[in-house]
């Protein structure tokens, strides 16, 4: 059973192969060479960048290529998007108890802006950057954090990554959203070839009609809401049901308590939204406390229902909205 994953960031969880293009473009310029396309990159990569760019560029020093390459690539990291499935894949795997950490050669100035951005930097329990040879740094995480090689996974888009696993006695994961070309990847005879994180995601997700959630009902809170300025000026209570699925299942808990959501921490982190929230509407309110609960904690299919009291004559209004796989809906 994998218990770990390990994770590689460009090309795996996001998708910036255009953007490494562009930005390796504005390398070669910067010295006078001819641009390269993407067939061409994705036929000759590799790691580690100083045999790559010692064919490209031989009498350059890395670092002046680093900084223009790097300067570049800072302009315009902002349009860099997560691969598909790759937030449910990361939610799956907090879920299901998976350690998940990451290993790259990705700058770190470029990775925490962005995985700040896509709000997942707290999901890793570890993180390690500008990594140049992988298979060391595997090797140093099974020791430091006591992990089985046998149940953990490192997944990457490059032959080295398959390689660095191998070294390392891990299980290897190729998906082929990233740099190298599958008959790359193919050659390097990783243990698993995957289309994308999909495909994973899929293996492991549980039966979707499994009849199991846990309900907080008619938690309240008090926030200003309310569209009028009078309304907002008094502080008005406001009461929630919440509804989510955990995981493993209840069978598979062992009746330890660390493997279930601590009730109280999902209570006070809503209470402490509505103390800073400033909606006008309990649409707007419902939505945000979604969003907080799919971030903050290891929860699927998480449904949330707002009651206000407002119109005559009727015990309340209330709004619901409900998330699966991380999208409001």
């Amino acid at each position: 059973m994998i218990r770990n994953v390990i994770l590689d960031w460009s090309g795996t969880l996001v998708d910036d192969l255009d953007l490494v293009v562009r930005a390796t473009n504005a390398v070669l310029g910067a010295y006078g060479a001819a641009p390269i396309s993407e067939d061409e990159f994705r036929r000759d990569f590799e790691l580690p960048l100083t045999k790559y760019y010692e064919r490209l560029l031989p009498t350059i020093p890395l670092p002046e290529i680093d900084k223009v390459y790097h300067e570049f690539f800072a302009r315009h990291r902002g349009s860099v998007a997560l691969m598909p499935h790759a937030e449910a894949f990361l939610r799956l795997c907090r879920c299901s108890g998976r350690r998940l950490f990451l290993l790259s050669t990705m700058h770190a100035g470029h990775f925490e802006a962005q995985a700040g951005r896509f709000g997942i930097r707290p999901w890793f329990e570890e993180v390690y950057l500008d990594v140049a040879d992988k298979a060391p740094r595997i090797l140093d995480l099974l020791r430091v954090f006591r992990l089985a090689a046998p149940e953990t996974l490192f997944i990457g888009d490059l032959v080295h990554d398959v390689e660095a696993a191998k070294a390392a006695g891990v299980v290897s994961a190729a998906v082929l959203t990233g740099f190298d070309p599958i008959e790359k990847l193919a050659s390097a005879g990783p243990d698993l070839l995957l289309r994308d994180l999909g495909m994973l995601l899929r293996l492991w997700e549980p039966a979707q009609n499994r009849e199991e959630s846990i309900e907080i009902v008619d938690l309240q809170v008090t926030t200003r809401i309310g569209v009028p300025e009078a309304e907002r000026a008094v502080p008005q209570r406001l009461w929630l049901d919440l509804s989510f699925q955990i995981l493993p299942p209840f069978d598979q808990l062992g009746d330890e308590v660390a493997r279930t959501v601590d009730y109280a921490a999902v209570a006070a982190a809503i209470t402490e939204f509505a103390n800073r929230s400033e909606c006008r509407l309990i649409e707007t309110f419902a939505a945000g406390i979604t969003e907080l609960l799919v971030r903050t904690f290891p929860l699927r299919n998480v449904r949330v229902a707002v009651k206000k009291v407002i119109l005559p004559d009727t015990r309340f209004v209330r709004v619901r909205t409900a998330s699966h796989g991380g999208r409001s809906e």
